[in-house]
């Protein structure tokens, strides 16, 4: 029921966007896979990263993000699933032997799931020296998860939204938006971006983001008691402030009246995605050069348009082209050209170049390009 409960077996980079010193570096690691189960972990590994590259704003952000994948060999599968529970929930008594000790009812919660924070990190750092953020996919179908310095999360149907989710607690600081557990708020004025106490409209936290016909509070719990809810009383995406977060019904704003902070499959509210963004910026590439080639030359026929294309380009290159003409001297306008764009996988591009010969004679032609930021 610890790091002698199984072994690392090594890495693999998944998304290599450059030096992991330039990079934001996530860190995906196994628990309770047994060594002939590492293939599943490959694809759960795999399956997350796609969600992430879908999820806005880590969509336009991806290029600063490098992923290495480590594999972790346990004992048994699964988790610790204790019979009873805080929460009234009951468990299988299963009680697995796992590399990082992962085990539902984390905090006398059935759906929290989690292990050895502190392993966790260390195995990380000791495969990724340069790593920010790290994640436990645990080799459990039943629904769980939790986020403090290491995200944990299972193999359920949704396991890849409840990664997202939280990621977003152990690498951008969000609270959960949503409030299942405590009527009021005690804590005073919440660290995270994404819930506060001040109603003021010049003070609150997002107050930048809130329009003046937006009424502060936007929507008030009625029954501390109870979640609210309620439709929202103002158009989807409005930021306000919506009453309960952090899991307390009462004496707490979140900023839009849904988030992914708050349920799966929602979008991040503005201010979780200004945070994620934040937090990524400093690591998207830079102006690096220019960098500068030929890709093709040829001859394009008197009045006619002809096709090249170049495949295999990095997706997060800033590549400008450029098509020119050698001969002949032309007294106007010898050609134009076009450049179309294909996204052929996640991290790769094709370019299709059309040249267009304006005159009544061949035209030699060259392709060129200049790569100014990698």
């Amino acid at each position: 029921m610890s790091a002698a409960d199984g072994v690392v077996v090594g890495r693999t980079k998944l998304v290599d966007h450059g030096a992991d010193g330039a990079r934001w570096c996530l860190v995906i690691l196994s628990d309770g896979y047994k060594t002939a189960e590492l293939p599943t972990f490959h694809a759960d590994a795999a399956s997350f990263v796609d969600k992430l590259f879908a999820t806005p704003p880590f969509t336009e952000m991806w290029c600063a993000i490098n992923v290495y994948r480590v594999d972790v060999s346990s004992t048994d599968s699964g988790a610790d699933s204790p019979a009873g529970c805080a929460d009234g929930s009951v468990g299988s008594g299963l009680a697995a032997a796992t590399f990082f000790d992962s085990t539902f009812c984390t905090a006398g919660t059935r759906r929290l799931l989690a292990g050895d924070q502190g392993l966790a990190l260390l195995t990380a750092q000791a495969q990724v020296p340069e790593v920010d953020a790290t994640v436990v996919i645990i080799n459990s179908t039943e629904y769980g998860g939790a986020g403090g310095s290491v995200a944990f999360f299972s193999r359920h149907a949704d396991a890849s939204e409840i990664g997202v989710h939280e990621l977003g607690h152990s690498a951008f600081s969000l609270a959960d938006e949503y409030a299942d557990l405590n009527n009021g708020w005690t804590a005073g004025e919440p660290p995270q971006p994404n819930l506060t106490t001040i109603t003021d409209r010049a003070t609150t936290k997002w107050a930048d983001l809130v329009v003046a016909t937006t009424p502060l509070p936007t929507q008030a719990n009625p029954d501390c008691t109870t979640e609210n809810v309620a439709a929202s009383p103002v158009p989807v995406g409005s930021v306000g402030l919506f009453e309960g977060g952090g899991r307390s019904r009462c004496g707490v704003y979140r900023p839009e009246h849904q988030c992914r902070m708050r349920t799966l499959g929602q979008p991040f509210c503005h201010i979780c995605l200004r945070a994620i963004r934040r937090r990524l910026a400093p690591f998207m590439p830079v102006a690096t050069g220019p960098r500068l080639g030929v890709q093709f030359t040829g001859t394009v026929p008197a009045r006619v348009t002809q096709r090249w294309f170049t495949y295999d380009w990095p997706a997060c290159w800033n590549v400008v082209w450029t098509v020119t003409t050698s001969t002949p001297v032309t007294p106007g306008p010898g050609l134009d050209w076009q450049v179309r764009v294909e996204r052929s996988s996640r991290e790769r591009i094709t370019y299709w170049i059309d040249v267009e010969n304006l005159t009544s004679t061949p035209i030699d032609v060259s392709a060129r390009y200049a790569i100014v930021a990698e």
